[in-house]
């Protein structure tokens, strides 16, 4: 998620769907906000006259805007039965093959019970490459993961980790930078140096650039909402 604004506004006015990254809380000192509530109020009023699927489908572009874009390996999001309006798990299993075709992403399940589903939308090409790297290997490692697994089997060992909360390690396959996951984990301080899709403790320029990317993913499907775009469309225009 790009900021902490972000996420309490999806989360009280698009309560069904929840993005899982970027929850890391901070009192850091520079924060990237640059998507305001003010500009999100008017695509939230059209999306309450869409049918189920396209609402479900325009919040998923929307949370996973910078996957789909290709802008980064992979989104994690949580589609729960809060939200009176519609039944979101249902809908979900009817219709996940054909959202995967129209996001050209794969999926997996990572966590599940009667009330919500944890996915992972990800690029299998881009998530090979980190699971290829050495480095990557080796920090995966300490949390079970080794250098003879497939991509298929660390999707299943992550999957394991997600009893009680995200283990720290997905962030890895999120697009974080290694370094800072691992500064995360040690947690010696608390602090950052910028706050946006992720905590960032090095490479600042660099993640806000990233950060900027993703927000101009997740503007063009705010933008097709408010050209009265469908949602397939919107897809269309961000997966090209």
């Amino acid at each position: 998620m790009a900021l902490s604004l972000m996420k309490r506004l999806m989360k009280a006015v698009w309560n069904n769907v929840e993005i899982m990254e970027g929850n890391w809380d901070n009192n850091n000192e520079t924060r990237h906000n640059s998507m305001k509530k003010t500009y999100l109020m008017e695509p939230m009023k059209r999306l309450e006259q869409l049918d189920d699927y396209d609402y479900m489908l325009y919040k998923l572009l929307f949370h996973g805007a910078a996957t789909f874009s290709k802008e980064k390996p992979a989104s994690l999001i949580t589609l729960k039965n809060t939200n009176k309006r519609l039944d979101a798990l249902s809908l979900w299993d009817q219709y996940k093959d054909q959202i995967g075709k129209t996001t050209k992403t794969s999926y997996y399940e990572m966590k599940r019970d009667e009330n919500h589903v944890v996915i992972l939308f990800f690029h299998n090409r881009l998530l090979e490459a980190i699971i290829e790297n050495s480095d990557n290997i080796e920090f995966l490692q300490r949390f079970g993961y080794n250098s003879k697994m497939n991509l298929i089997e660390v999707l299943q060992h992550m999957s394991s980790r997600f009893i009680d909360q995200c283990p720290h390690e997905v962030g890895l396959f999120l697009g974080y930078h290694l370094e800072d996951v691992v500064e995360y984990i040690k947690e010696t301080d608390g602090k950052g140096i910028v706050v946006g899709y992720w905590k960032v403790y090095t490479k600042a320029e660099e993640a806000i650039s990233k950060f900027k990317r993703y927000d101009q993913a997740r503007a063009k499907v705010t933008e097709g909402i408010l050209s009265g775009l469908s949602p397939m469309k919107t897809a269309l225009i961000l997966v090209s």
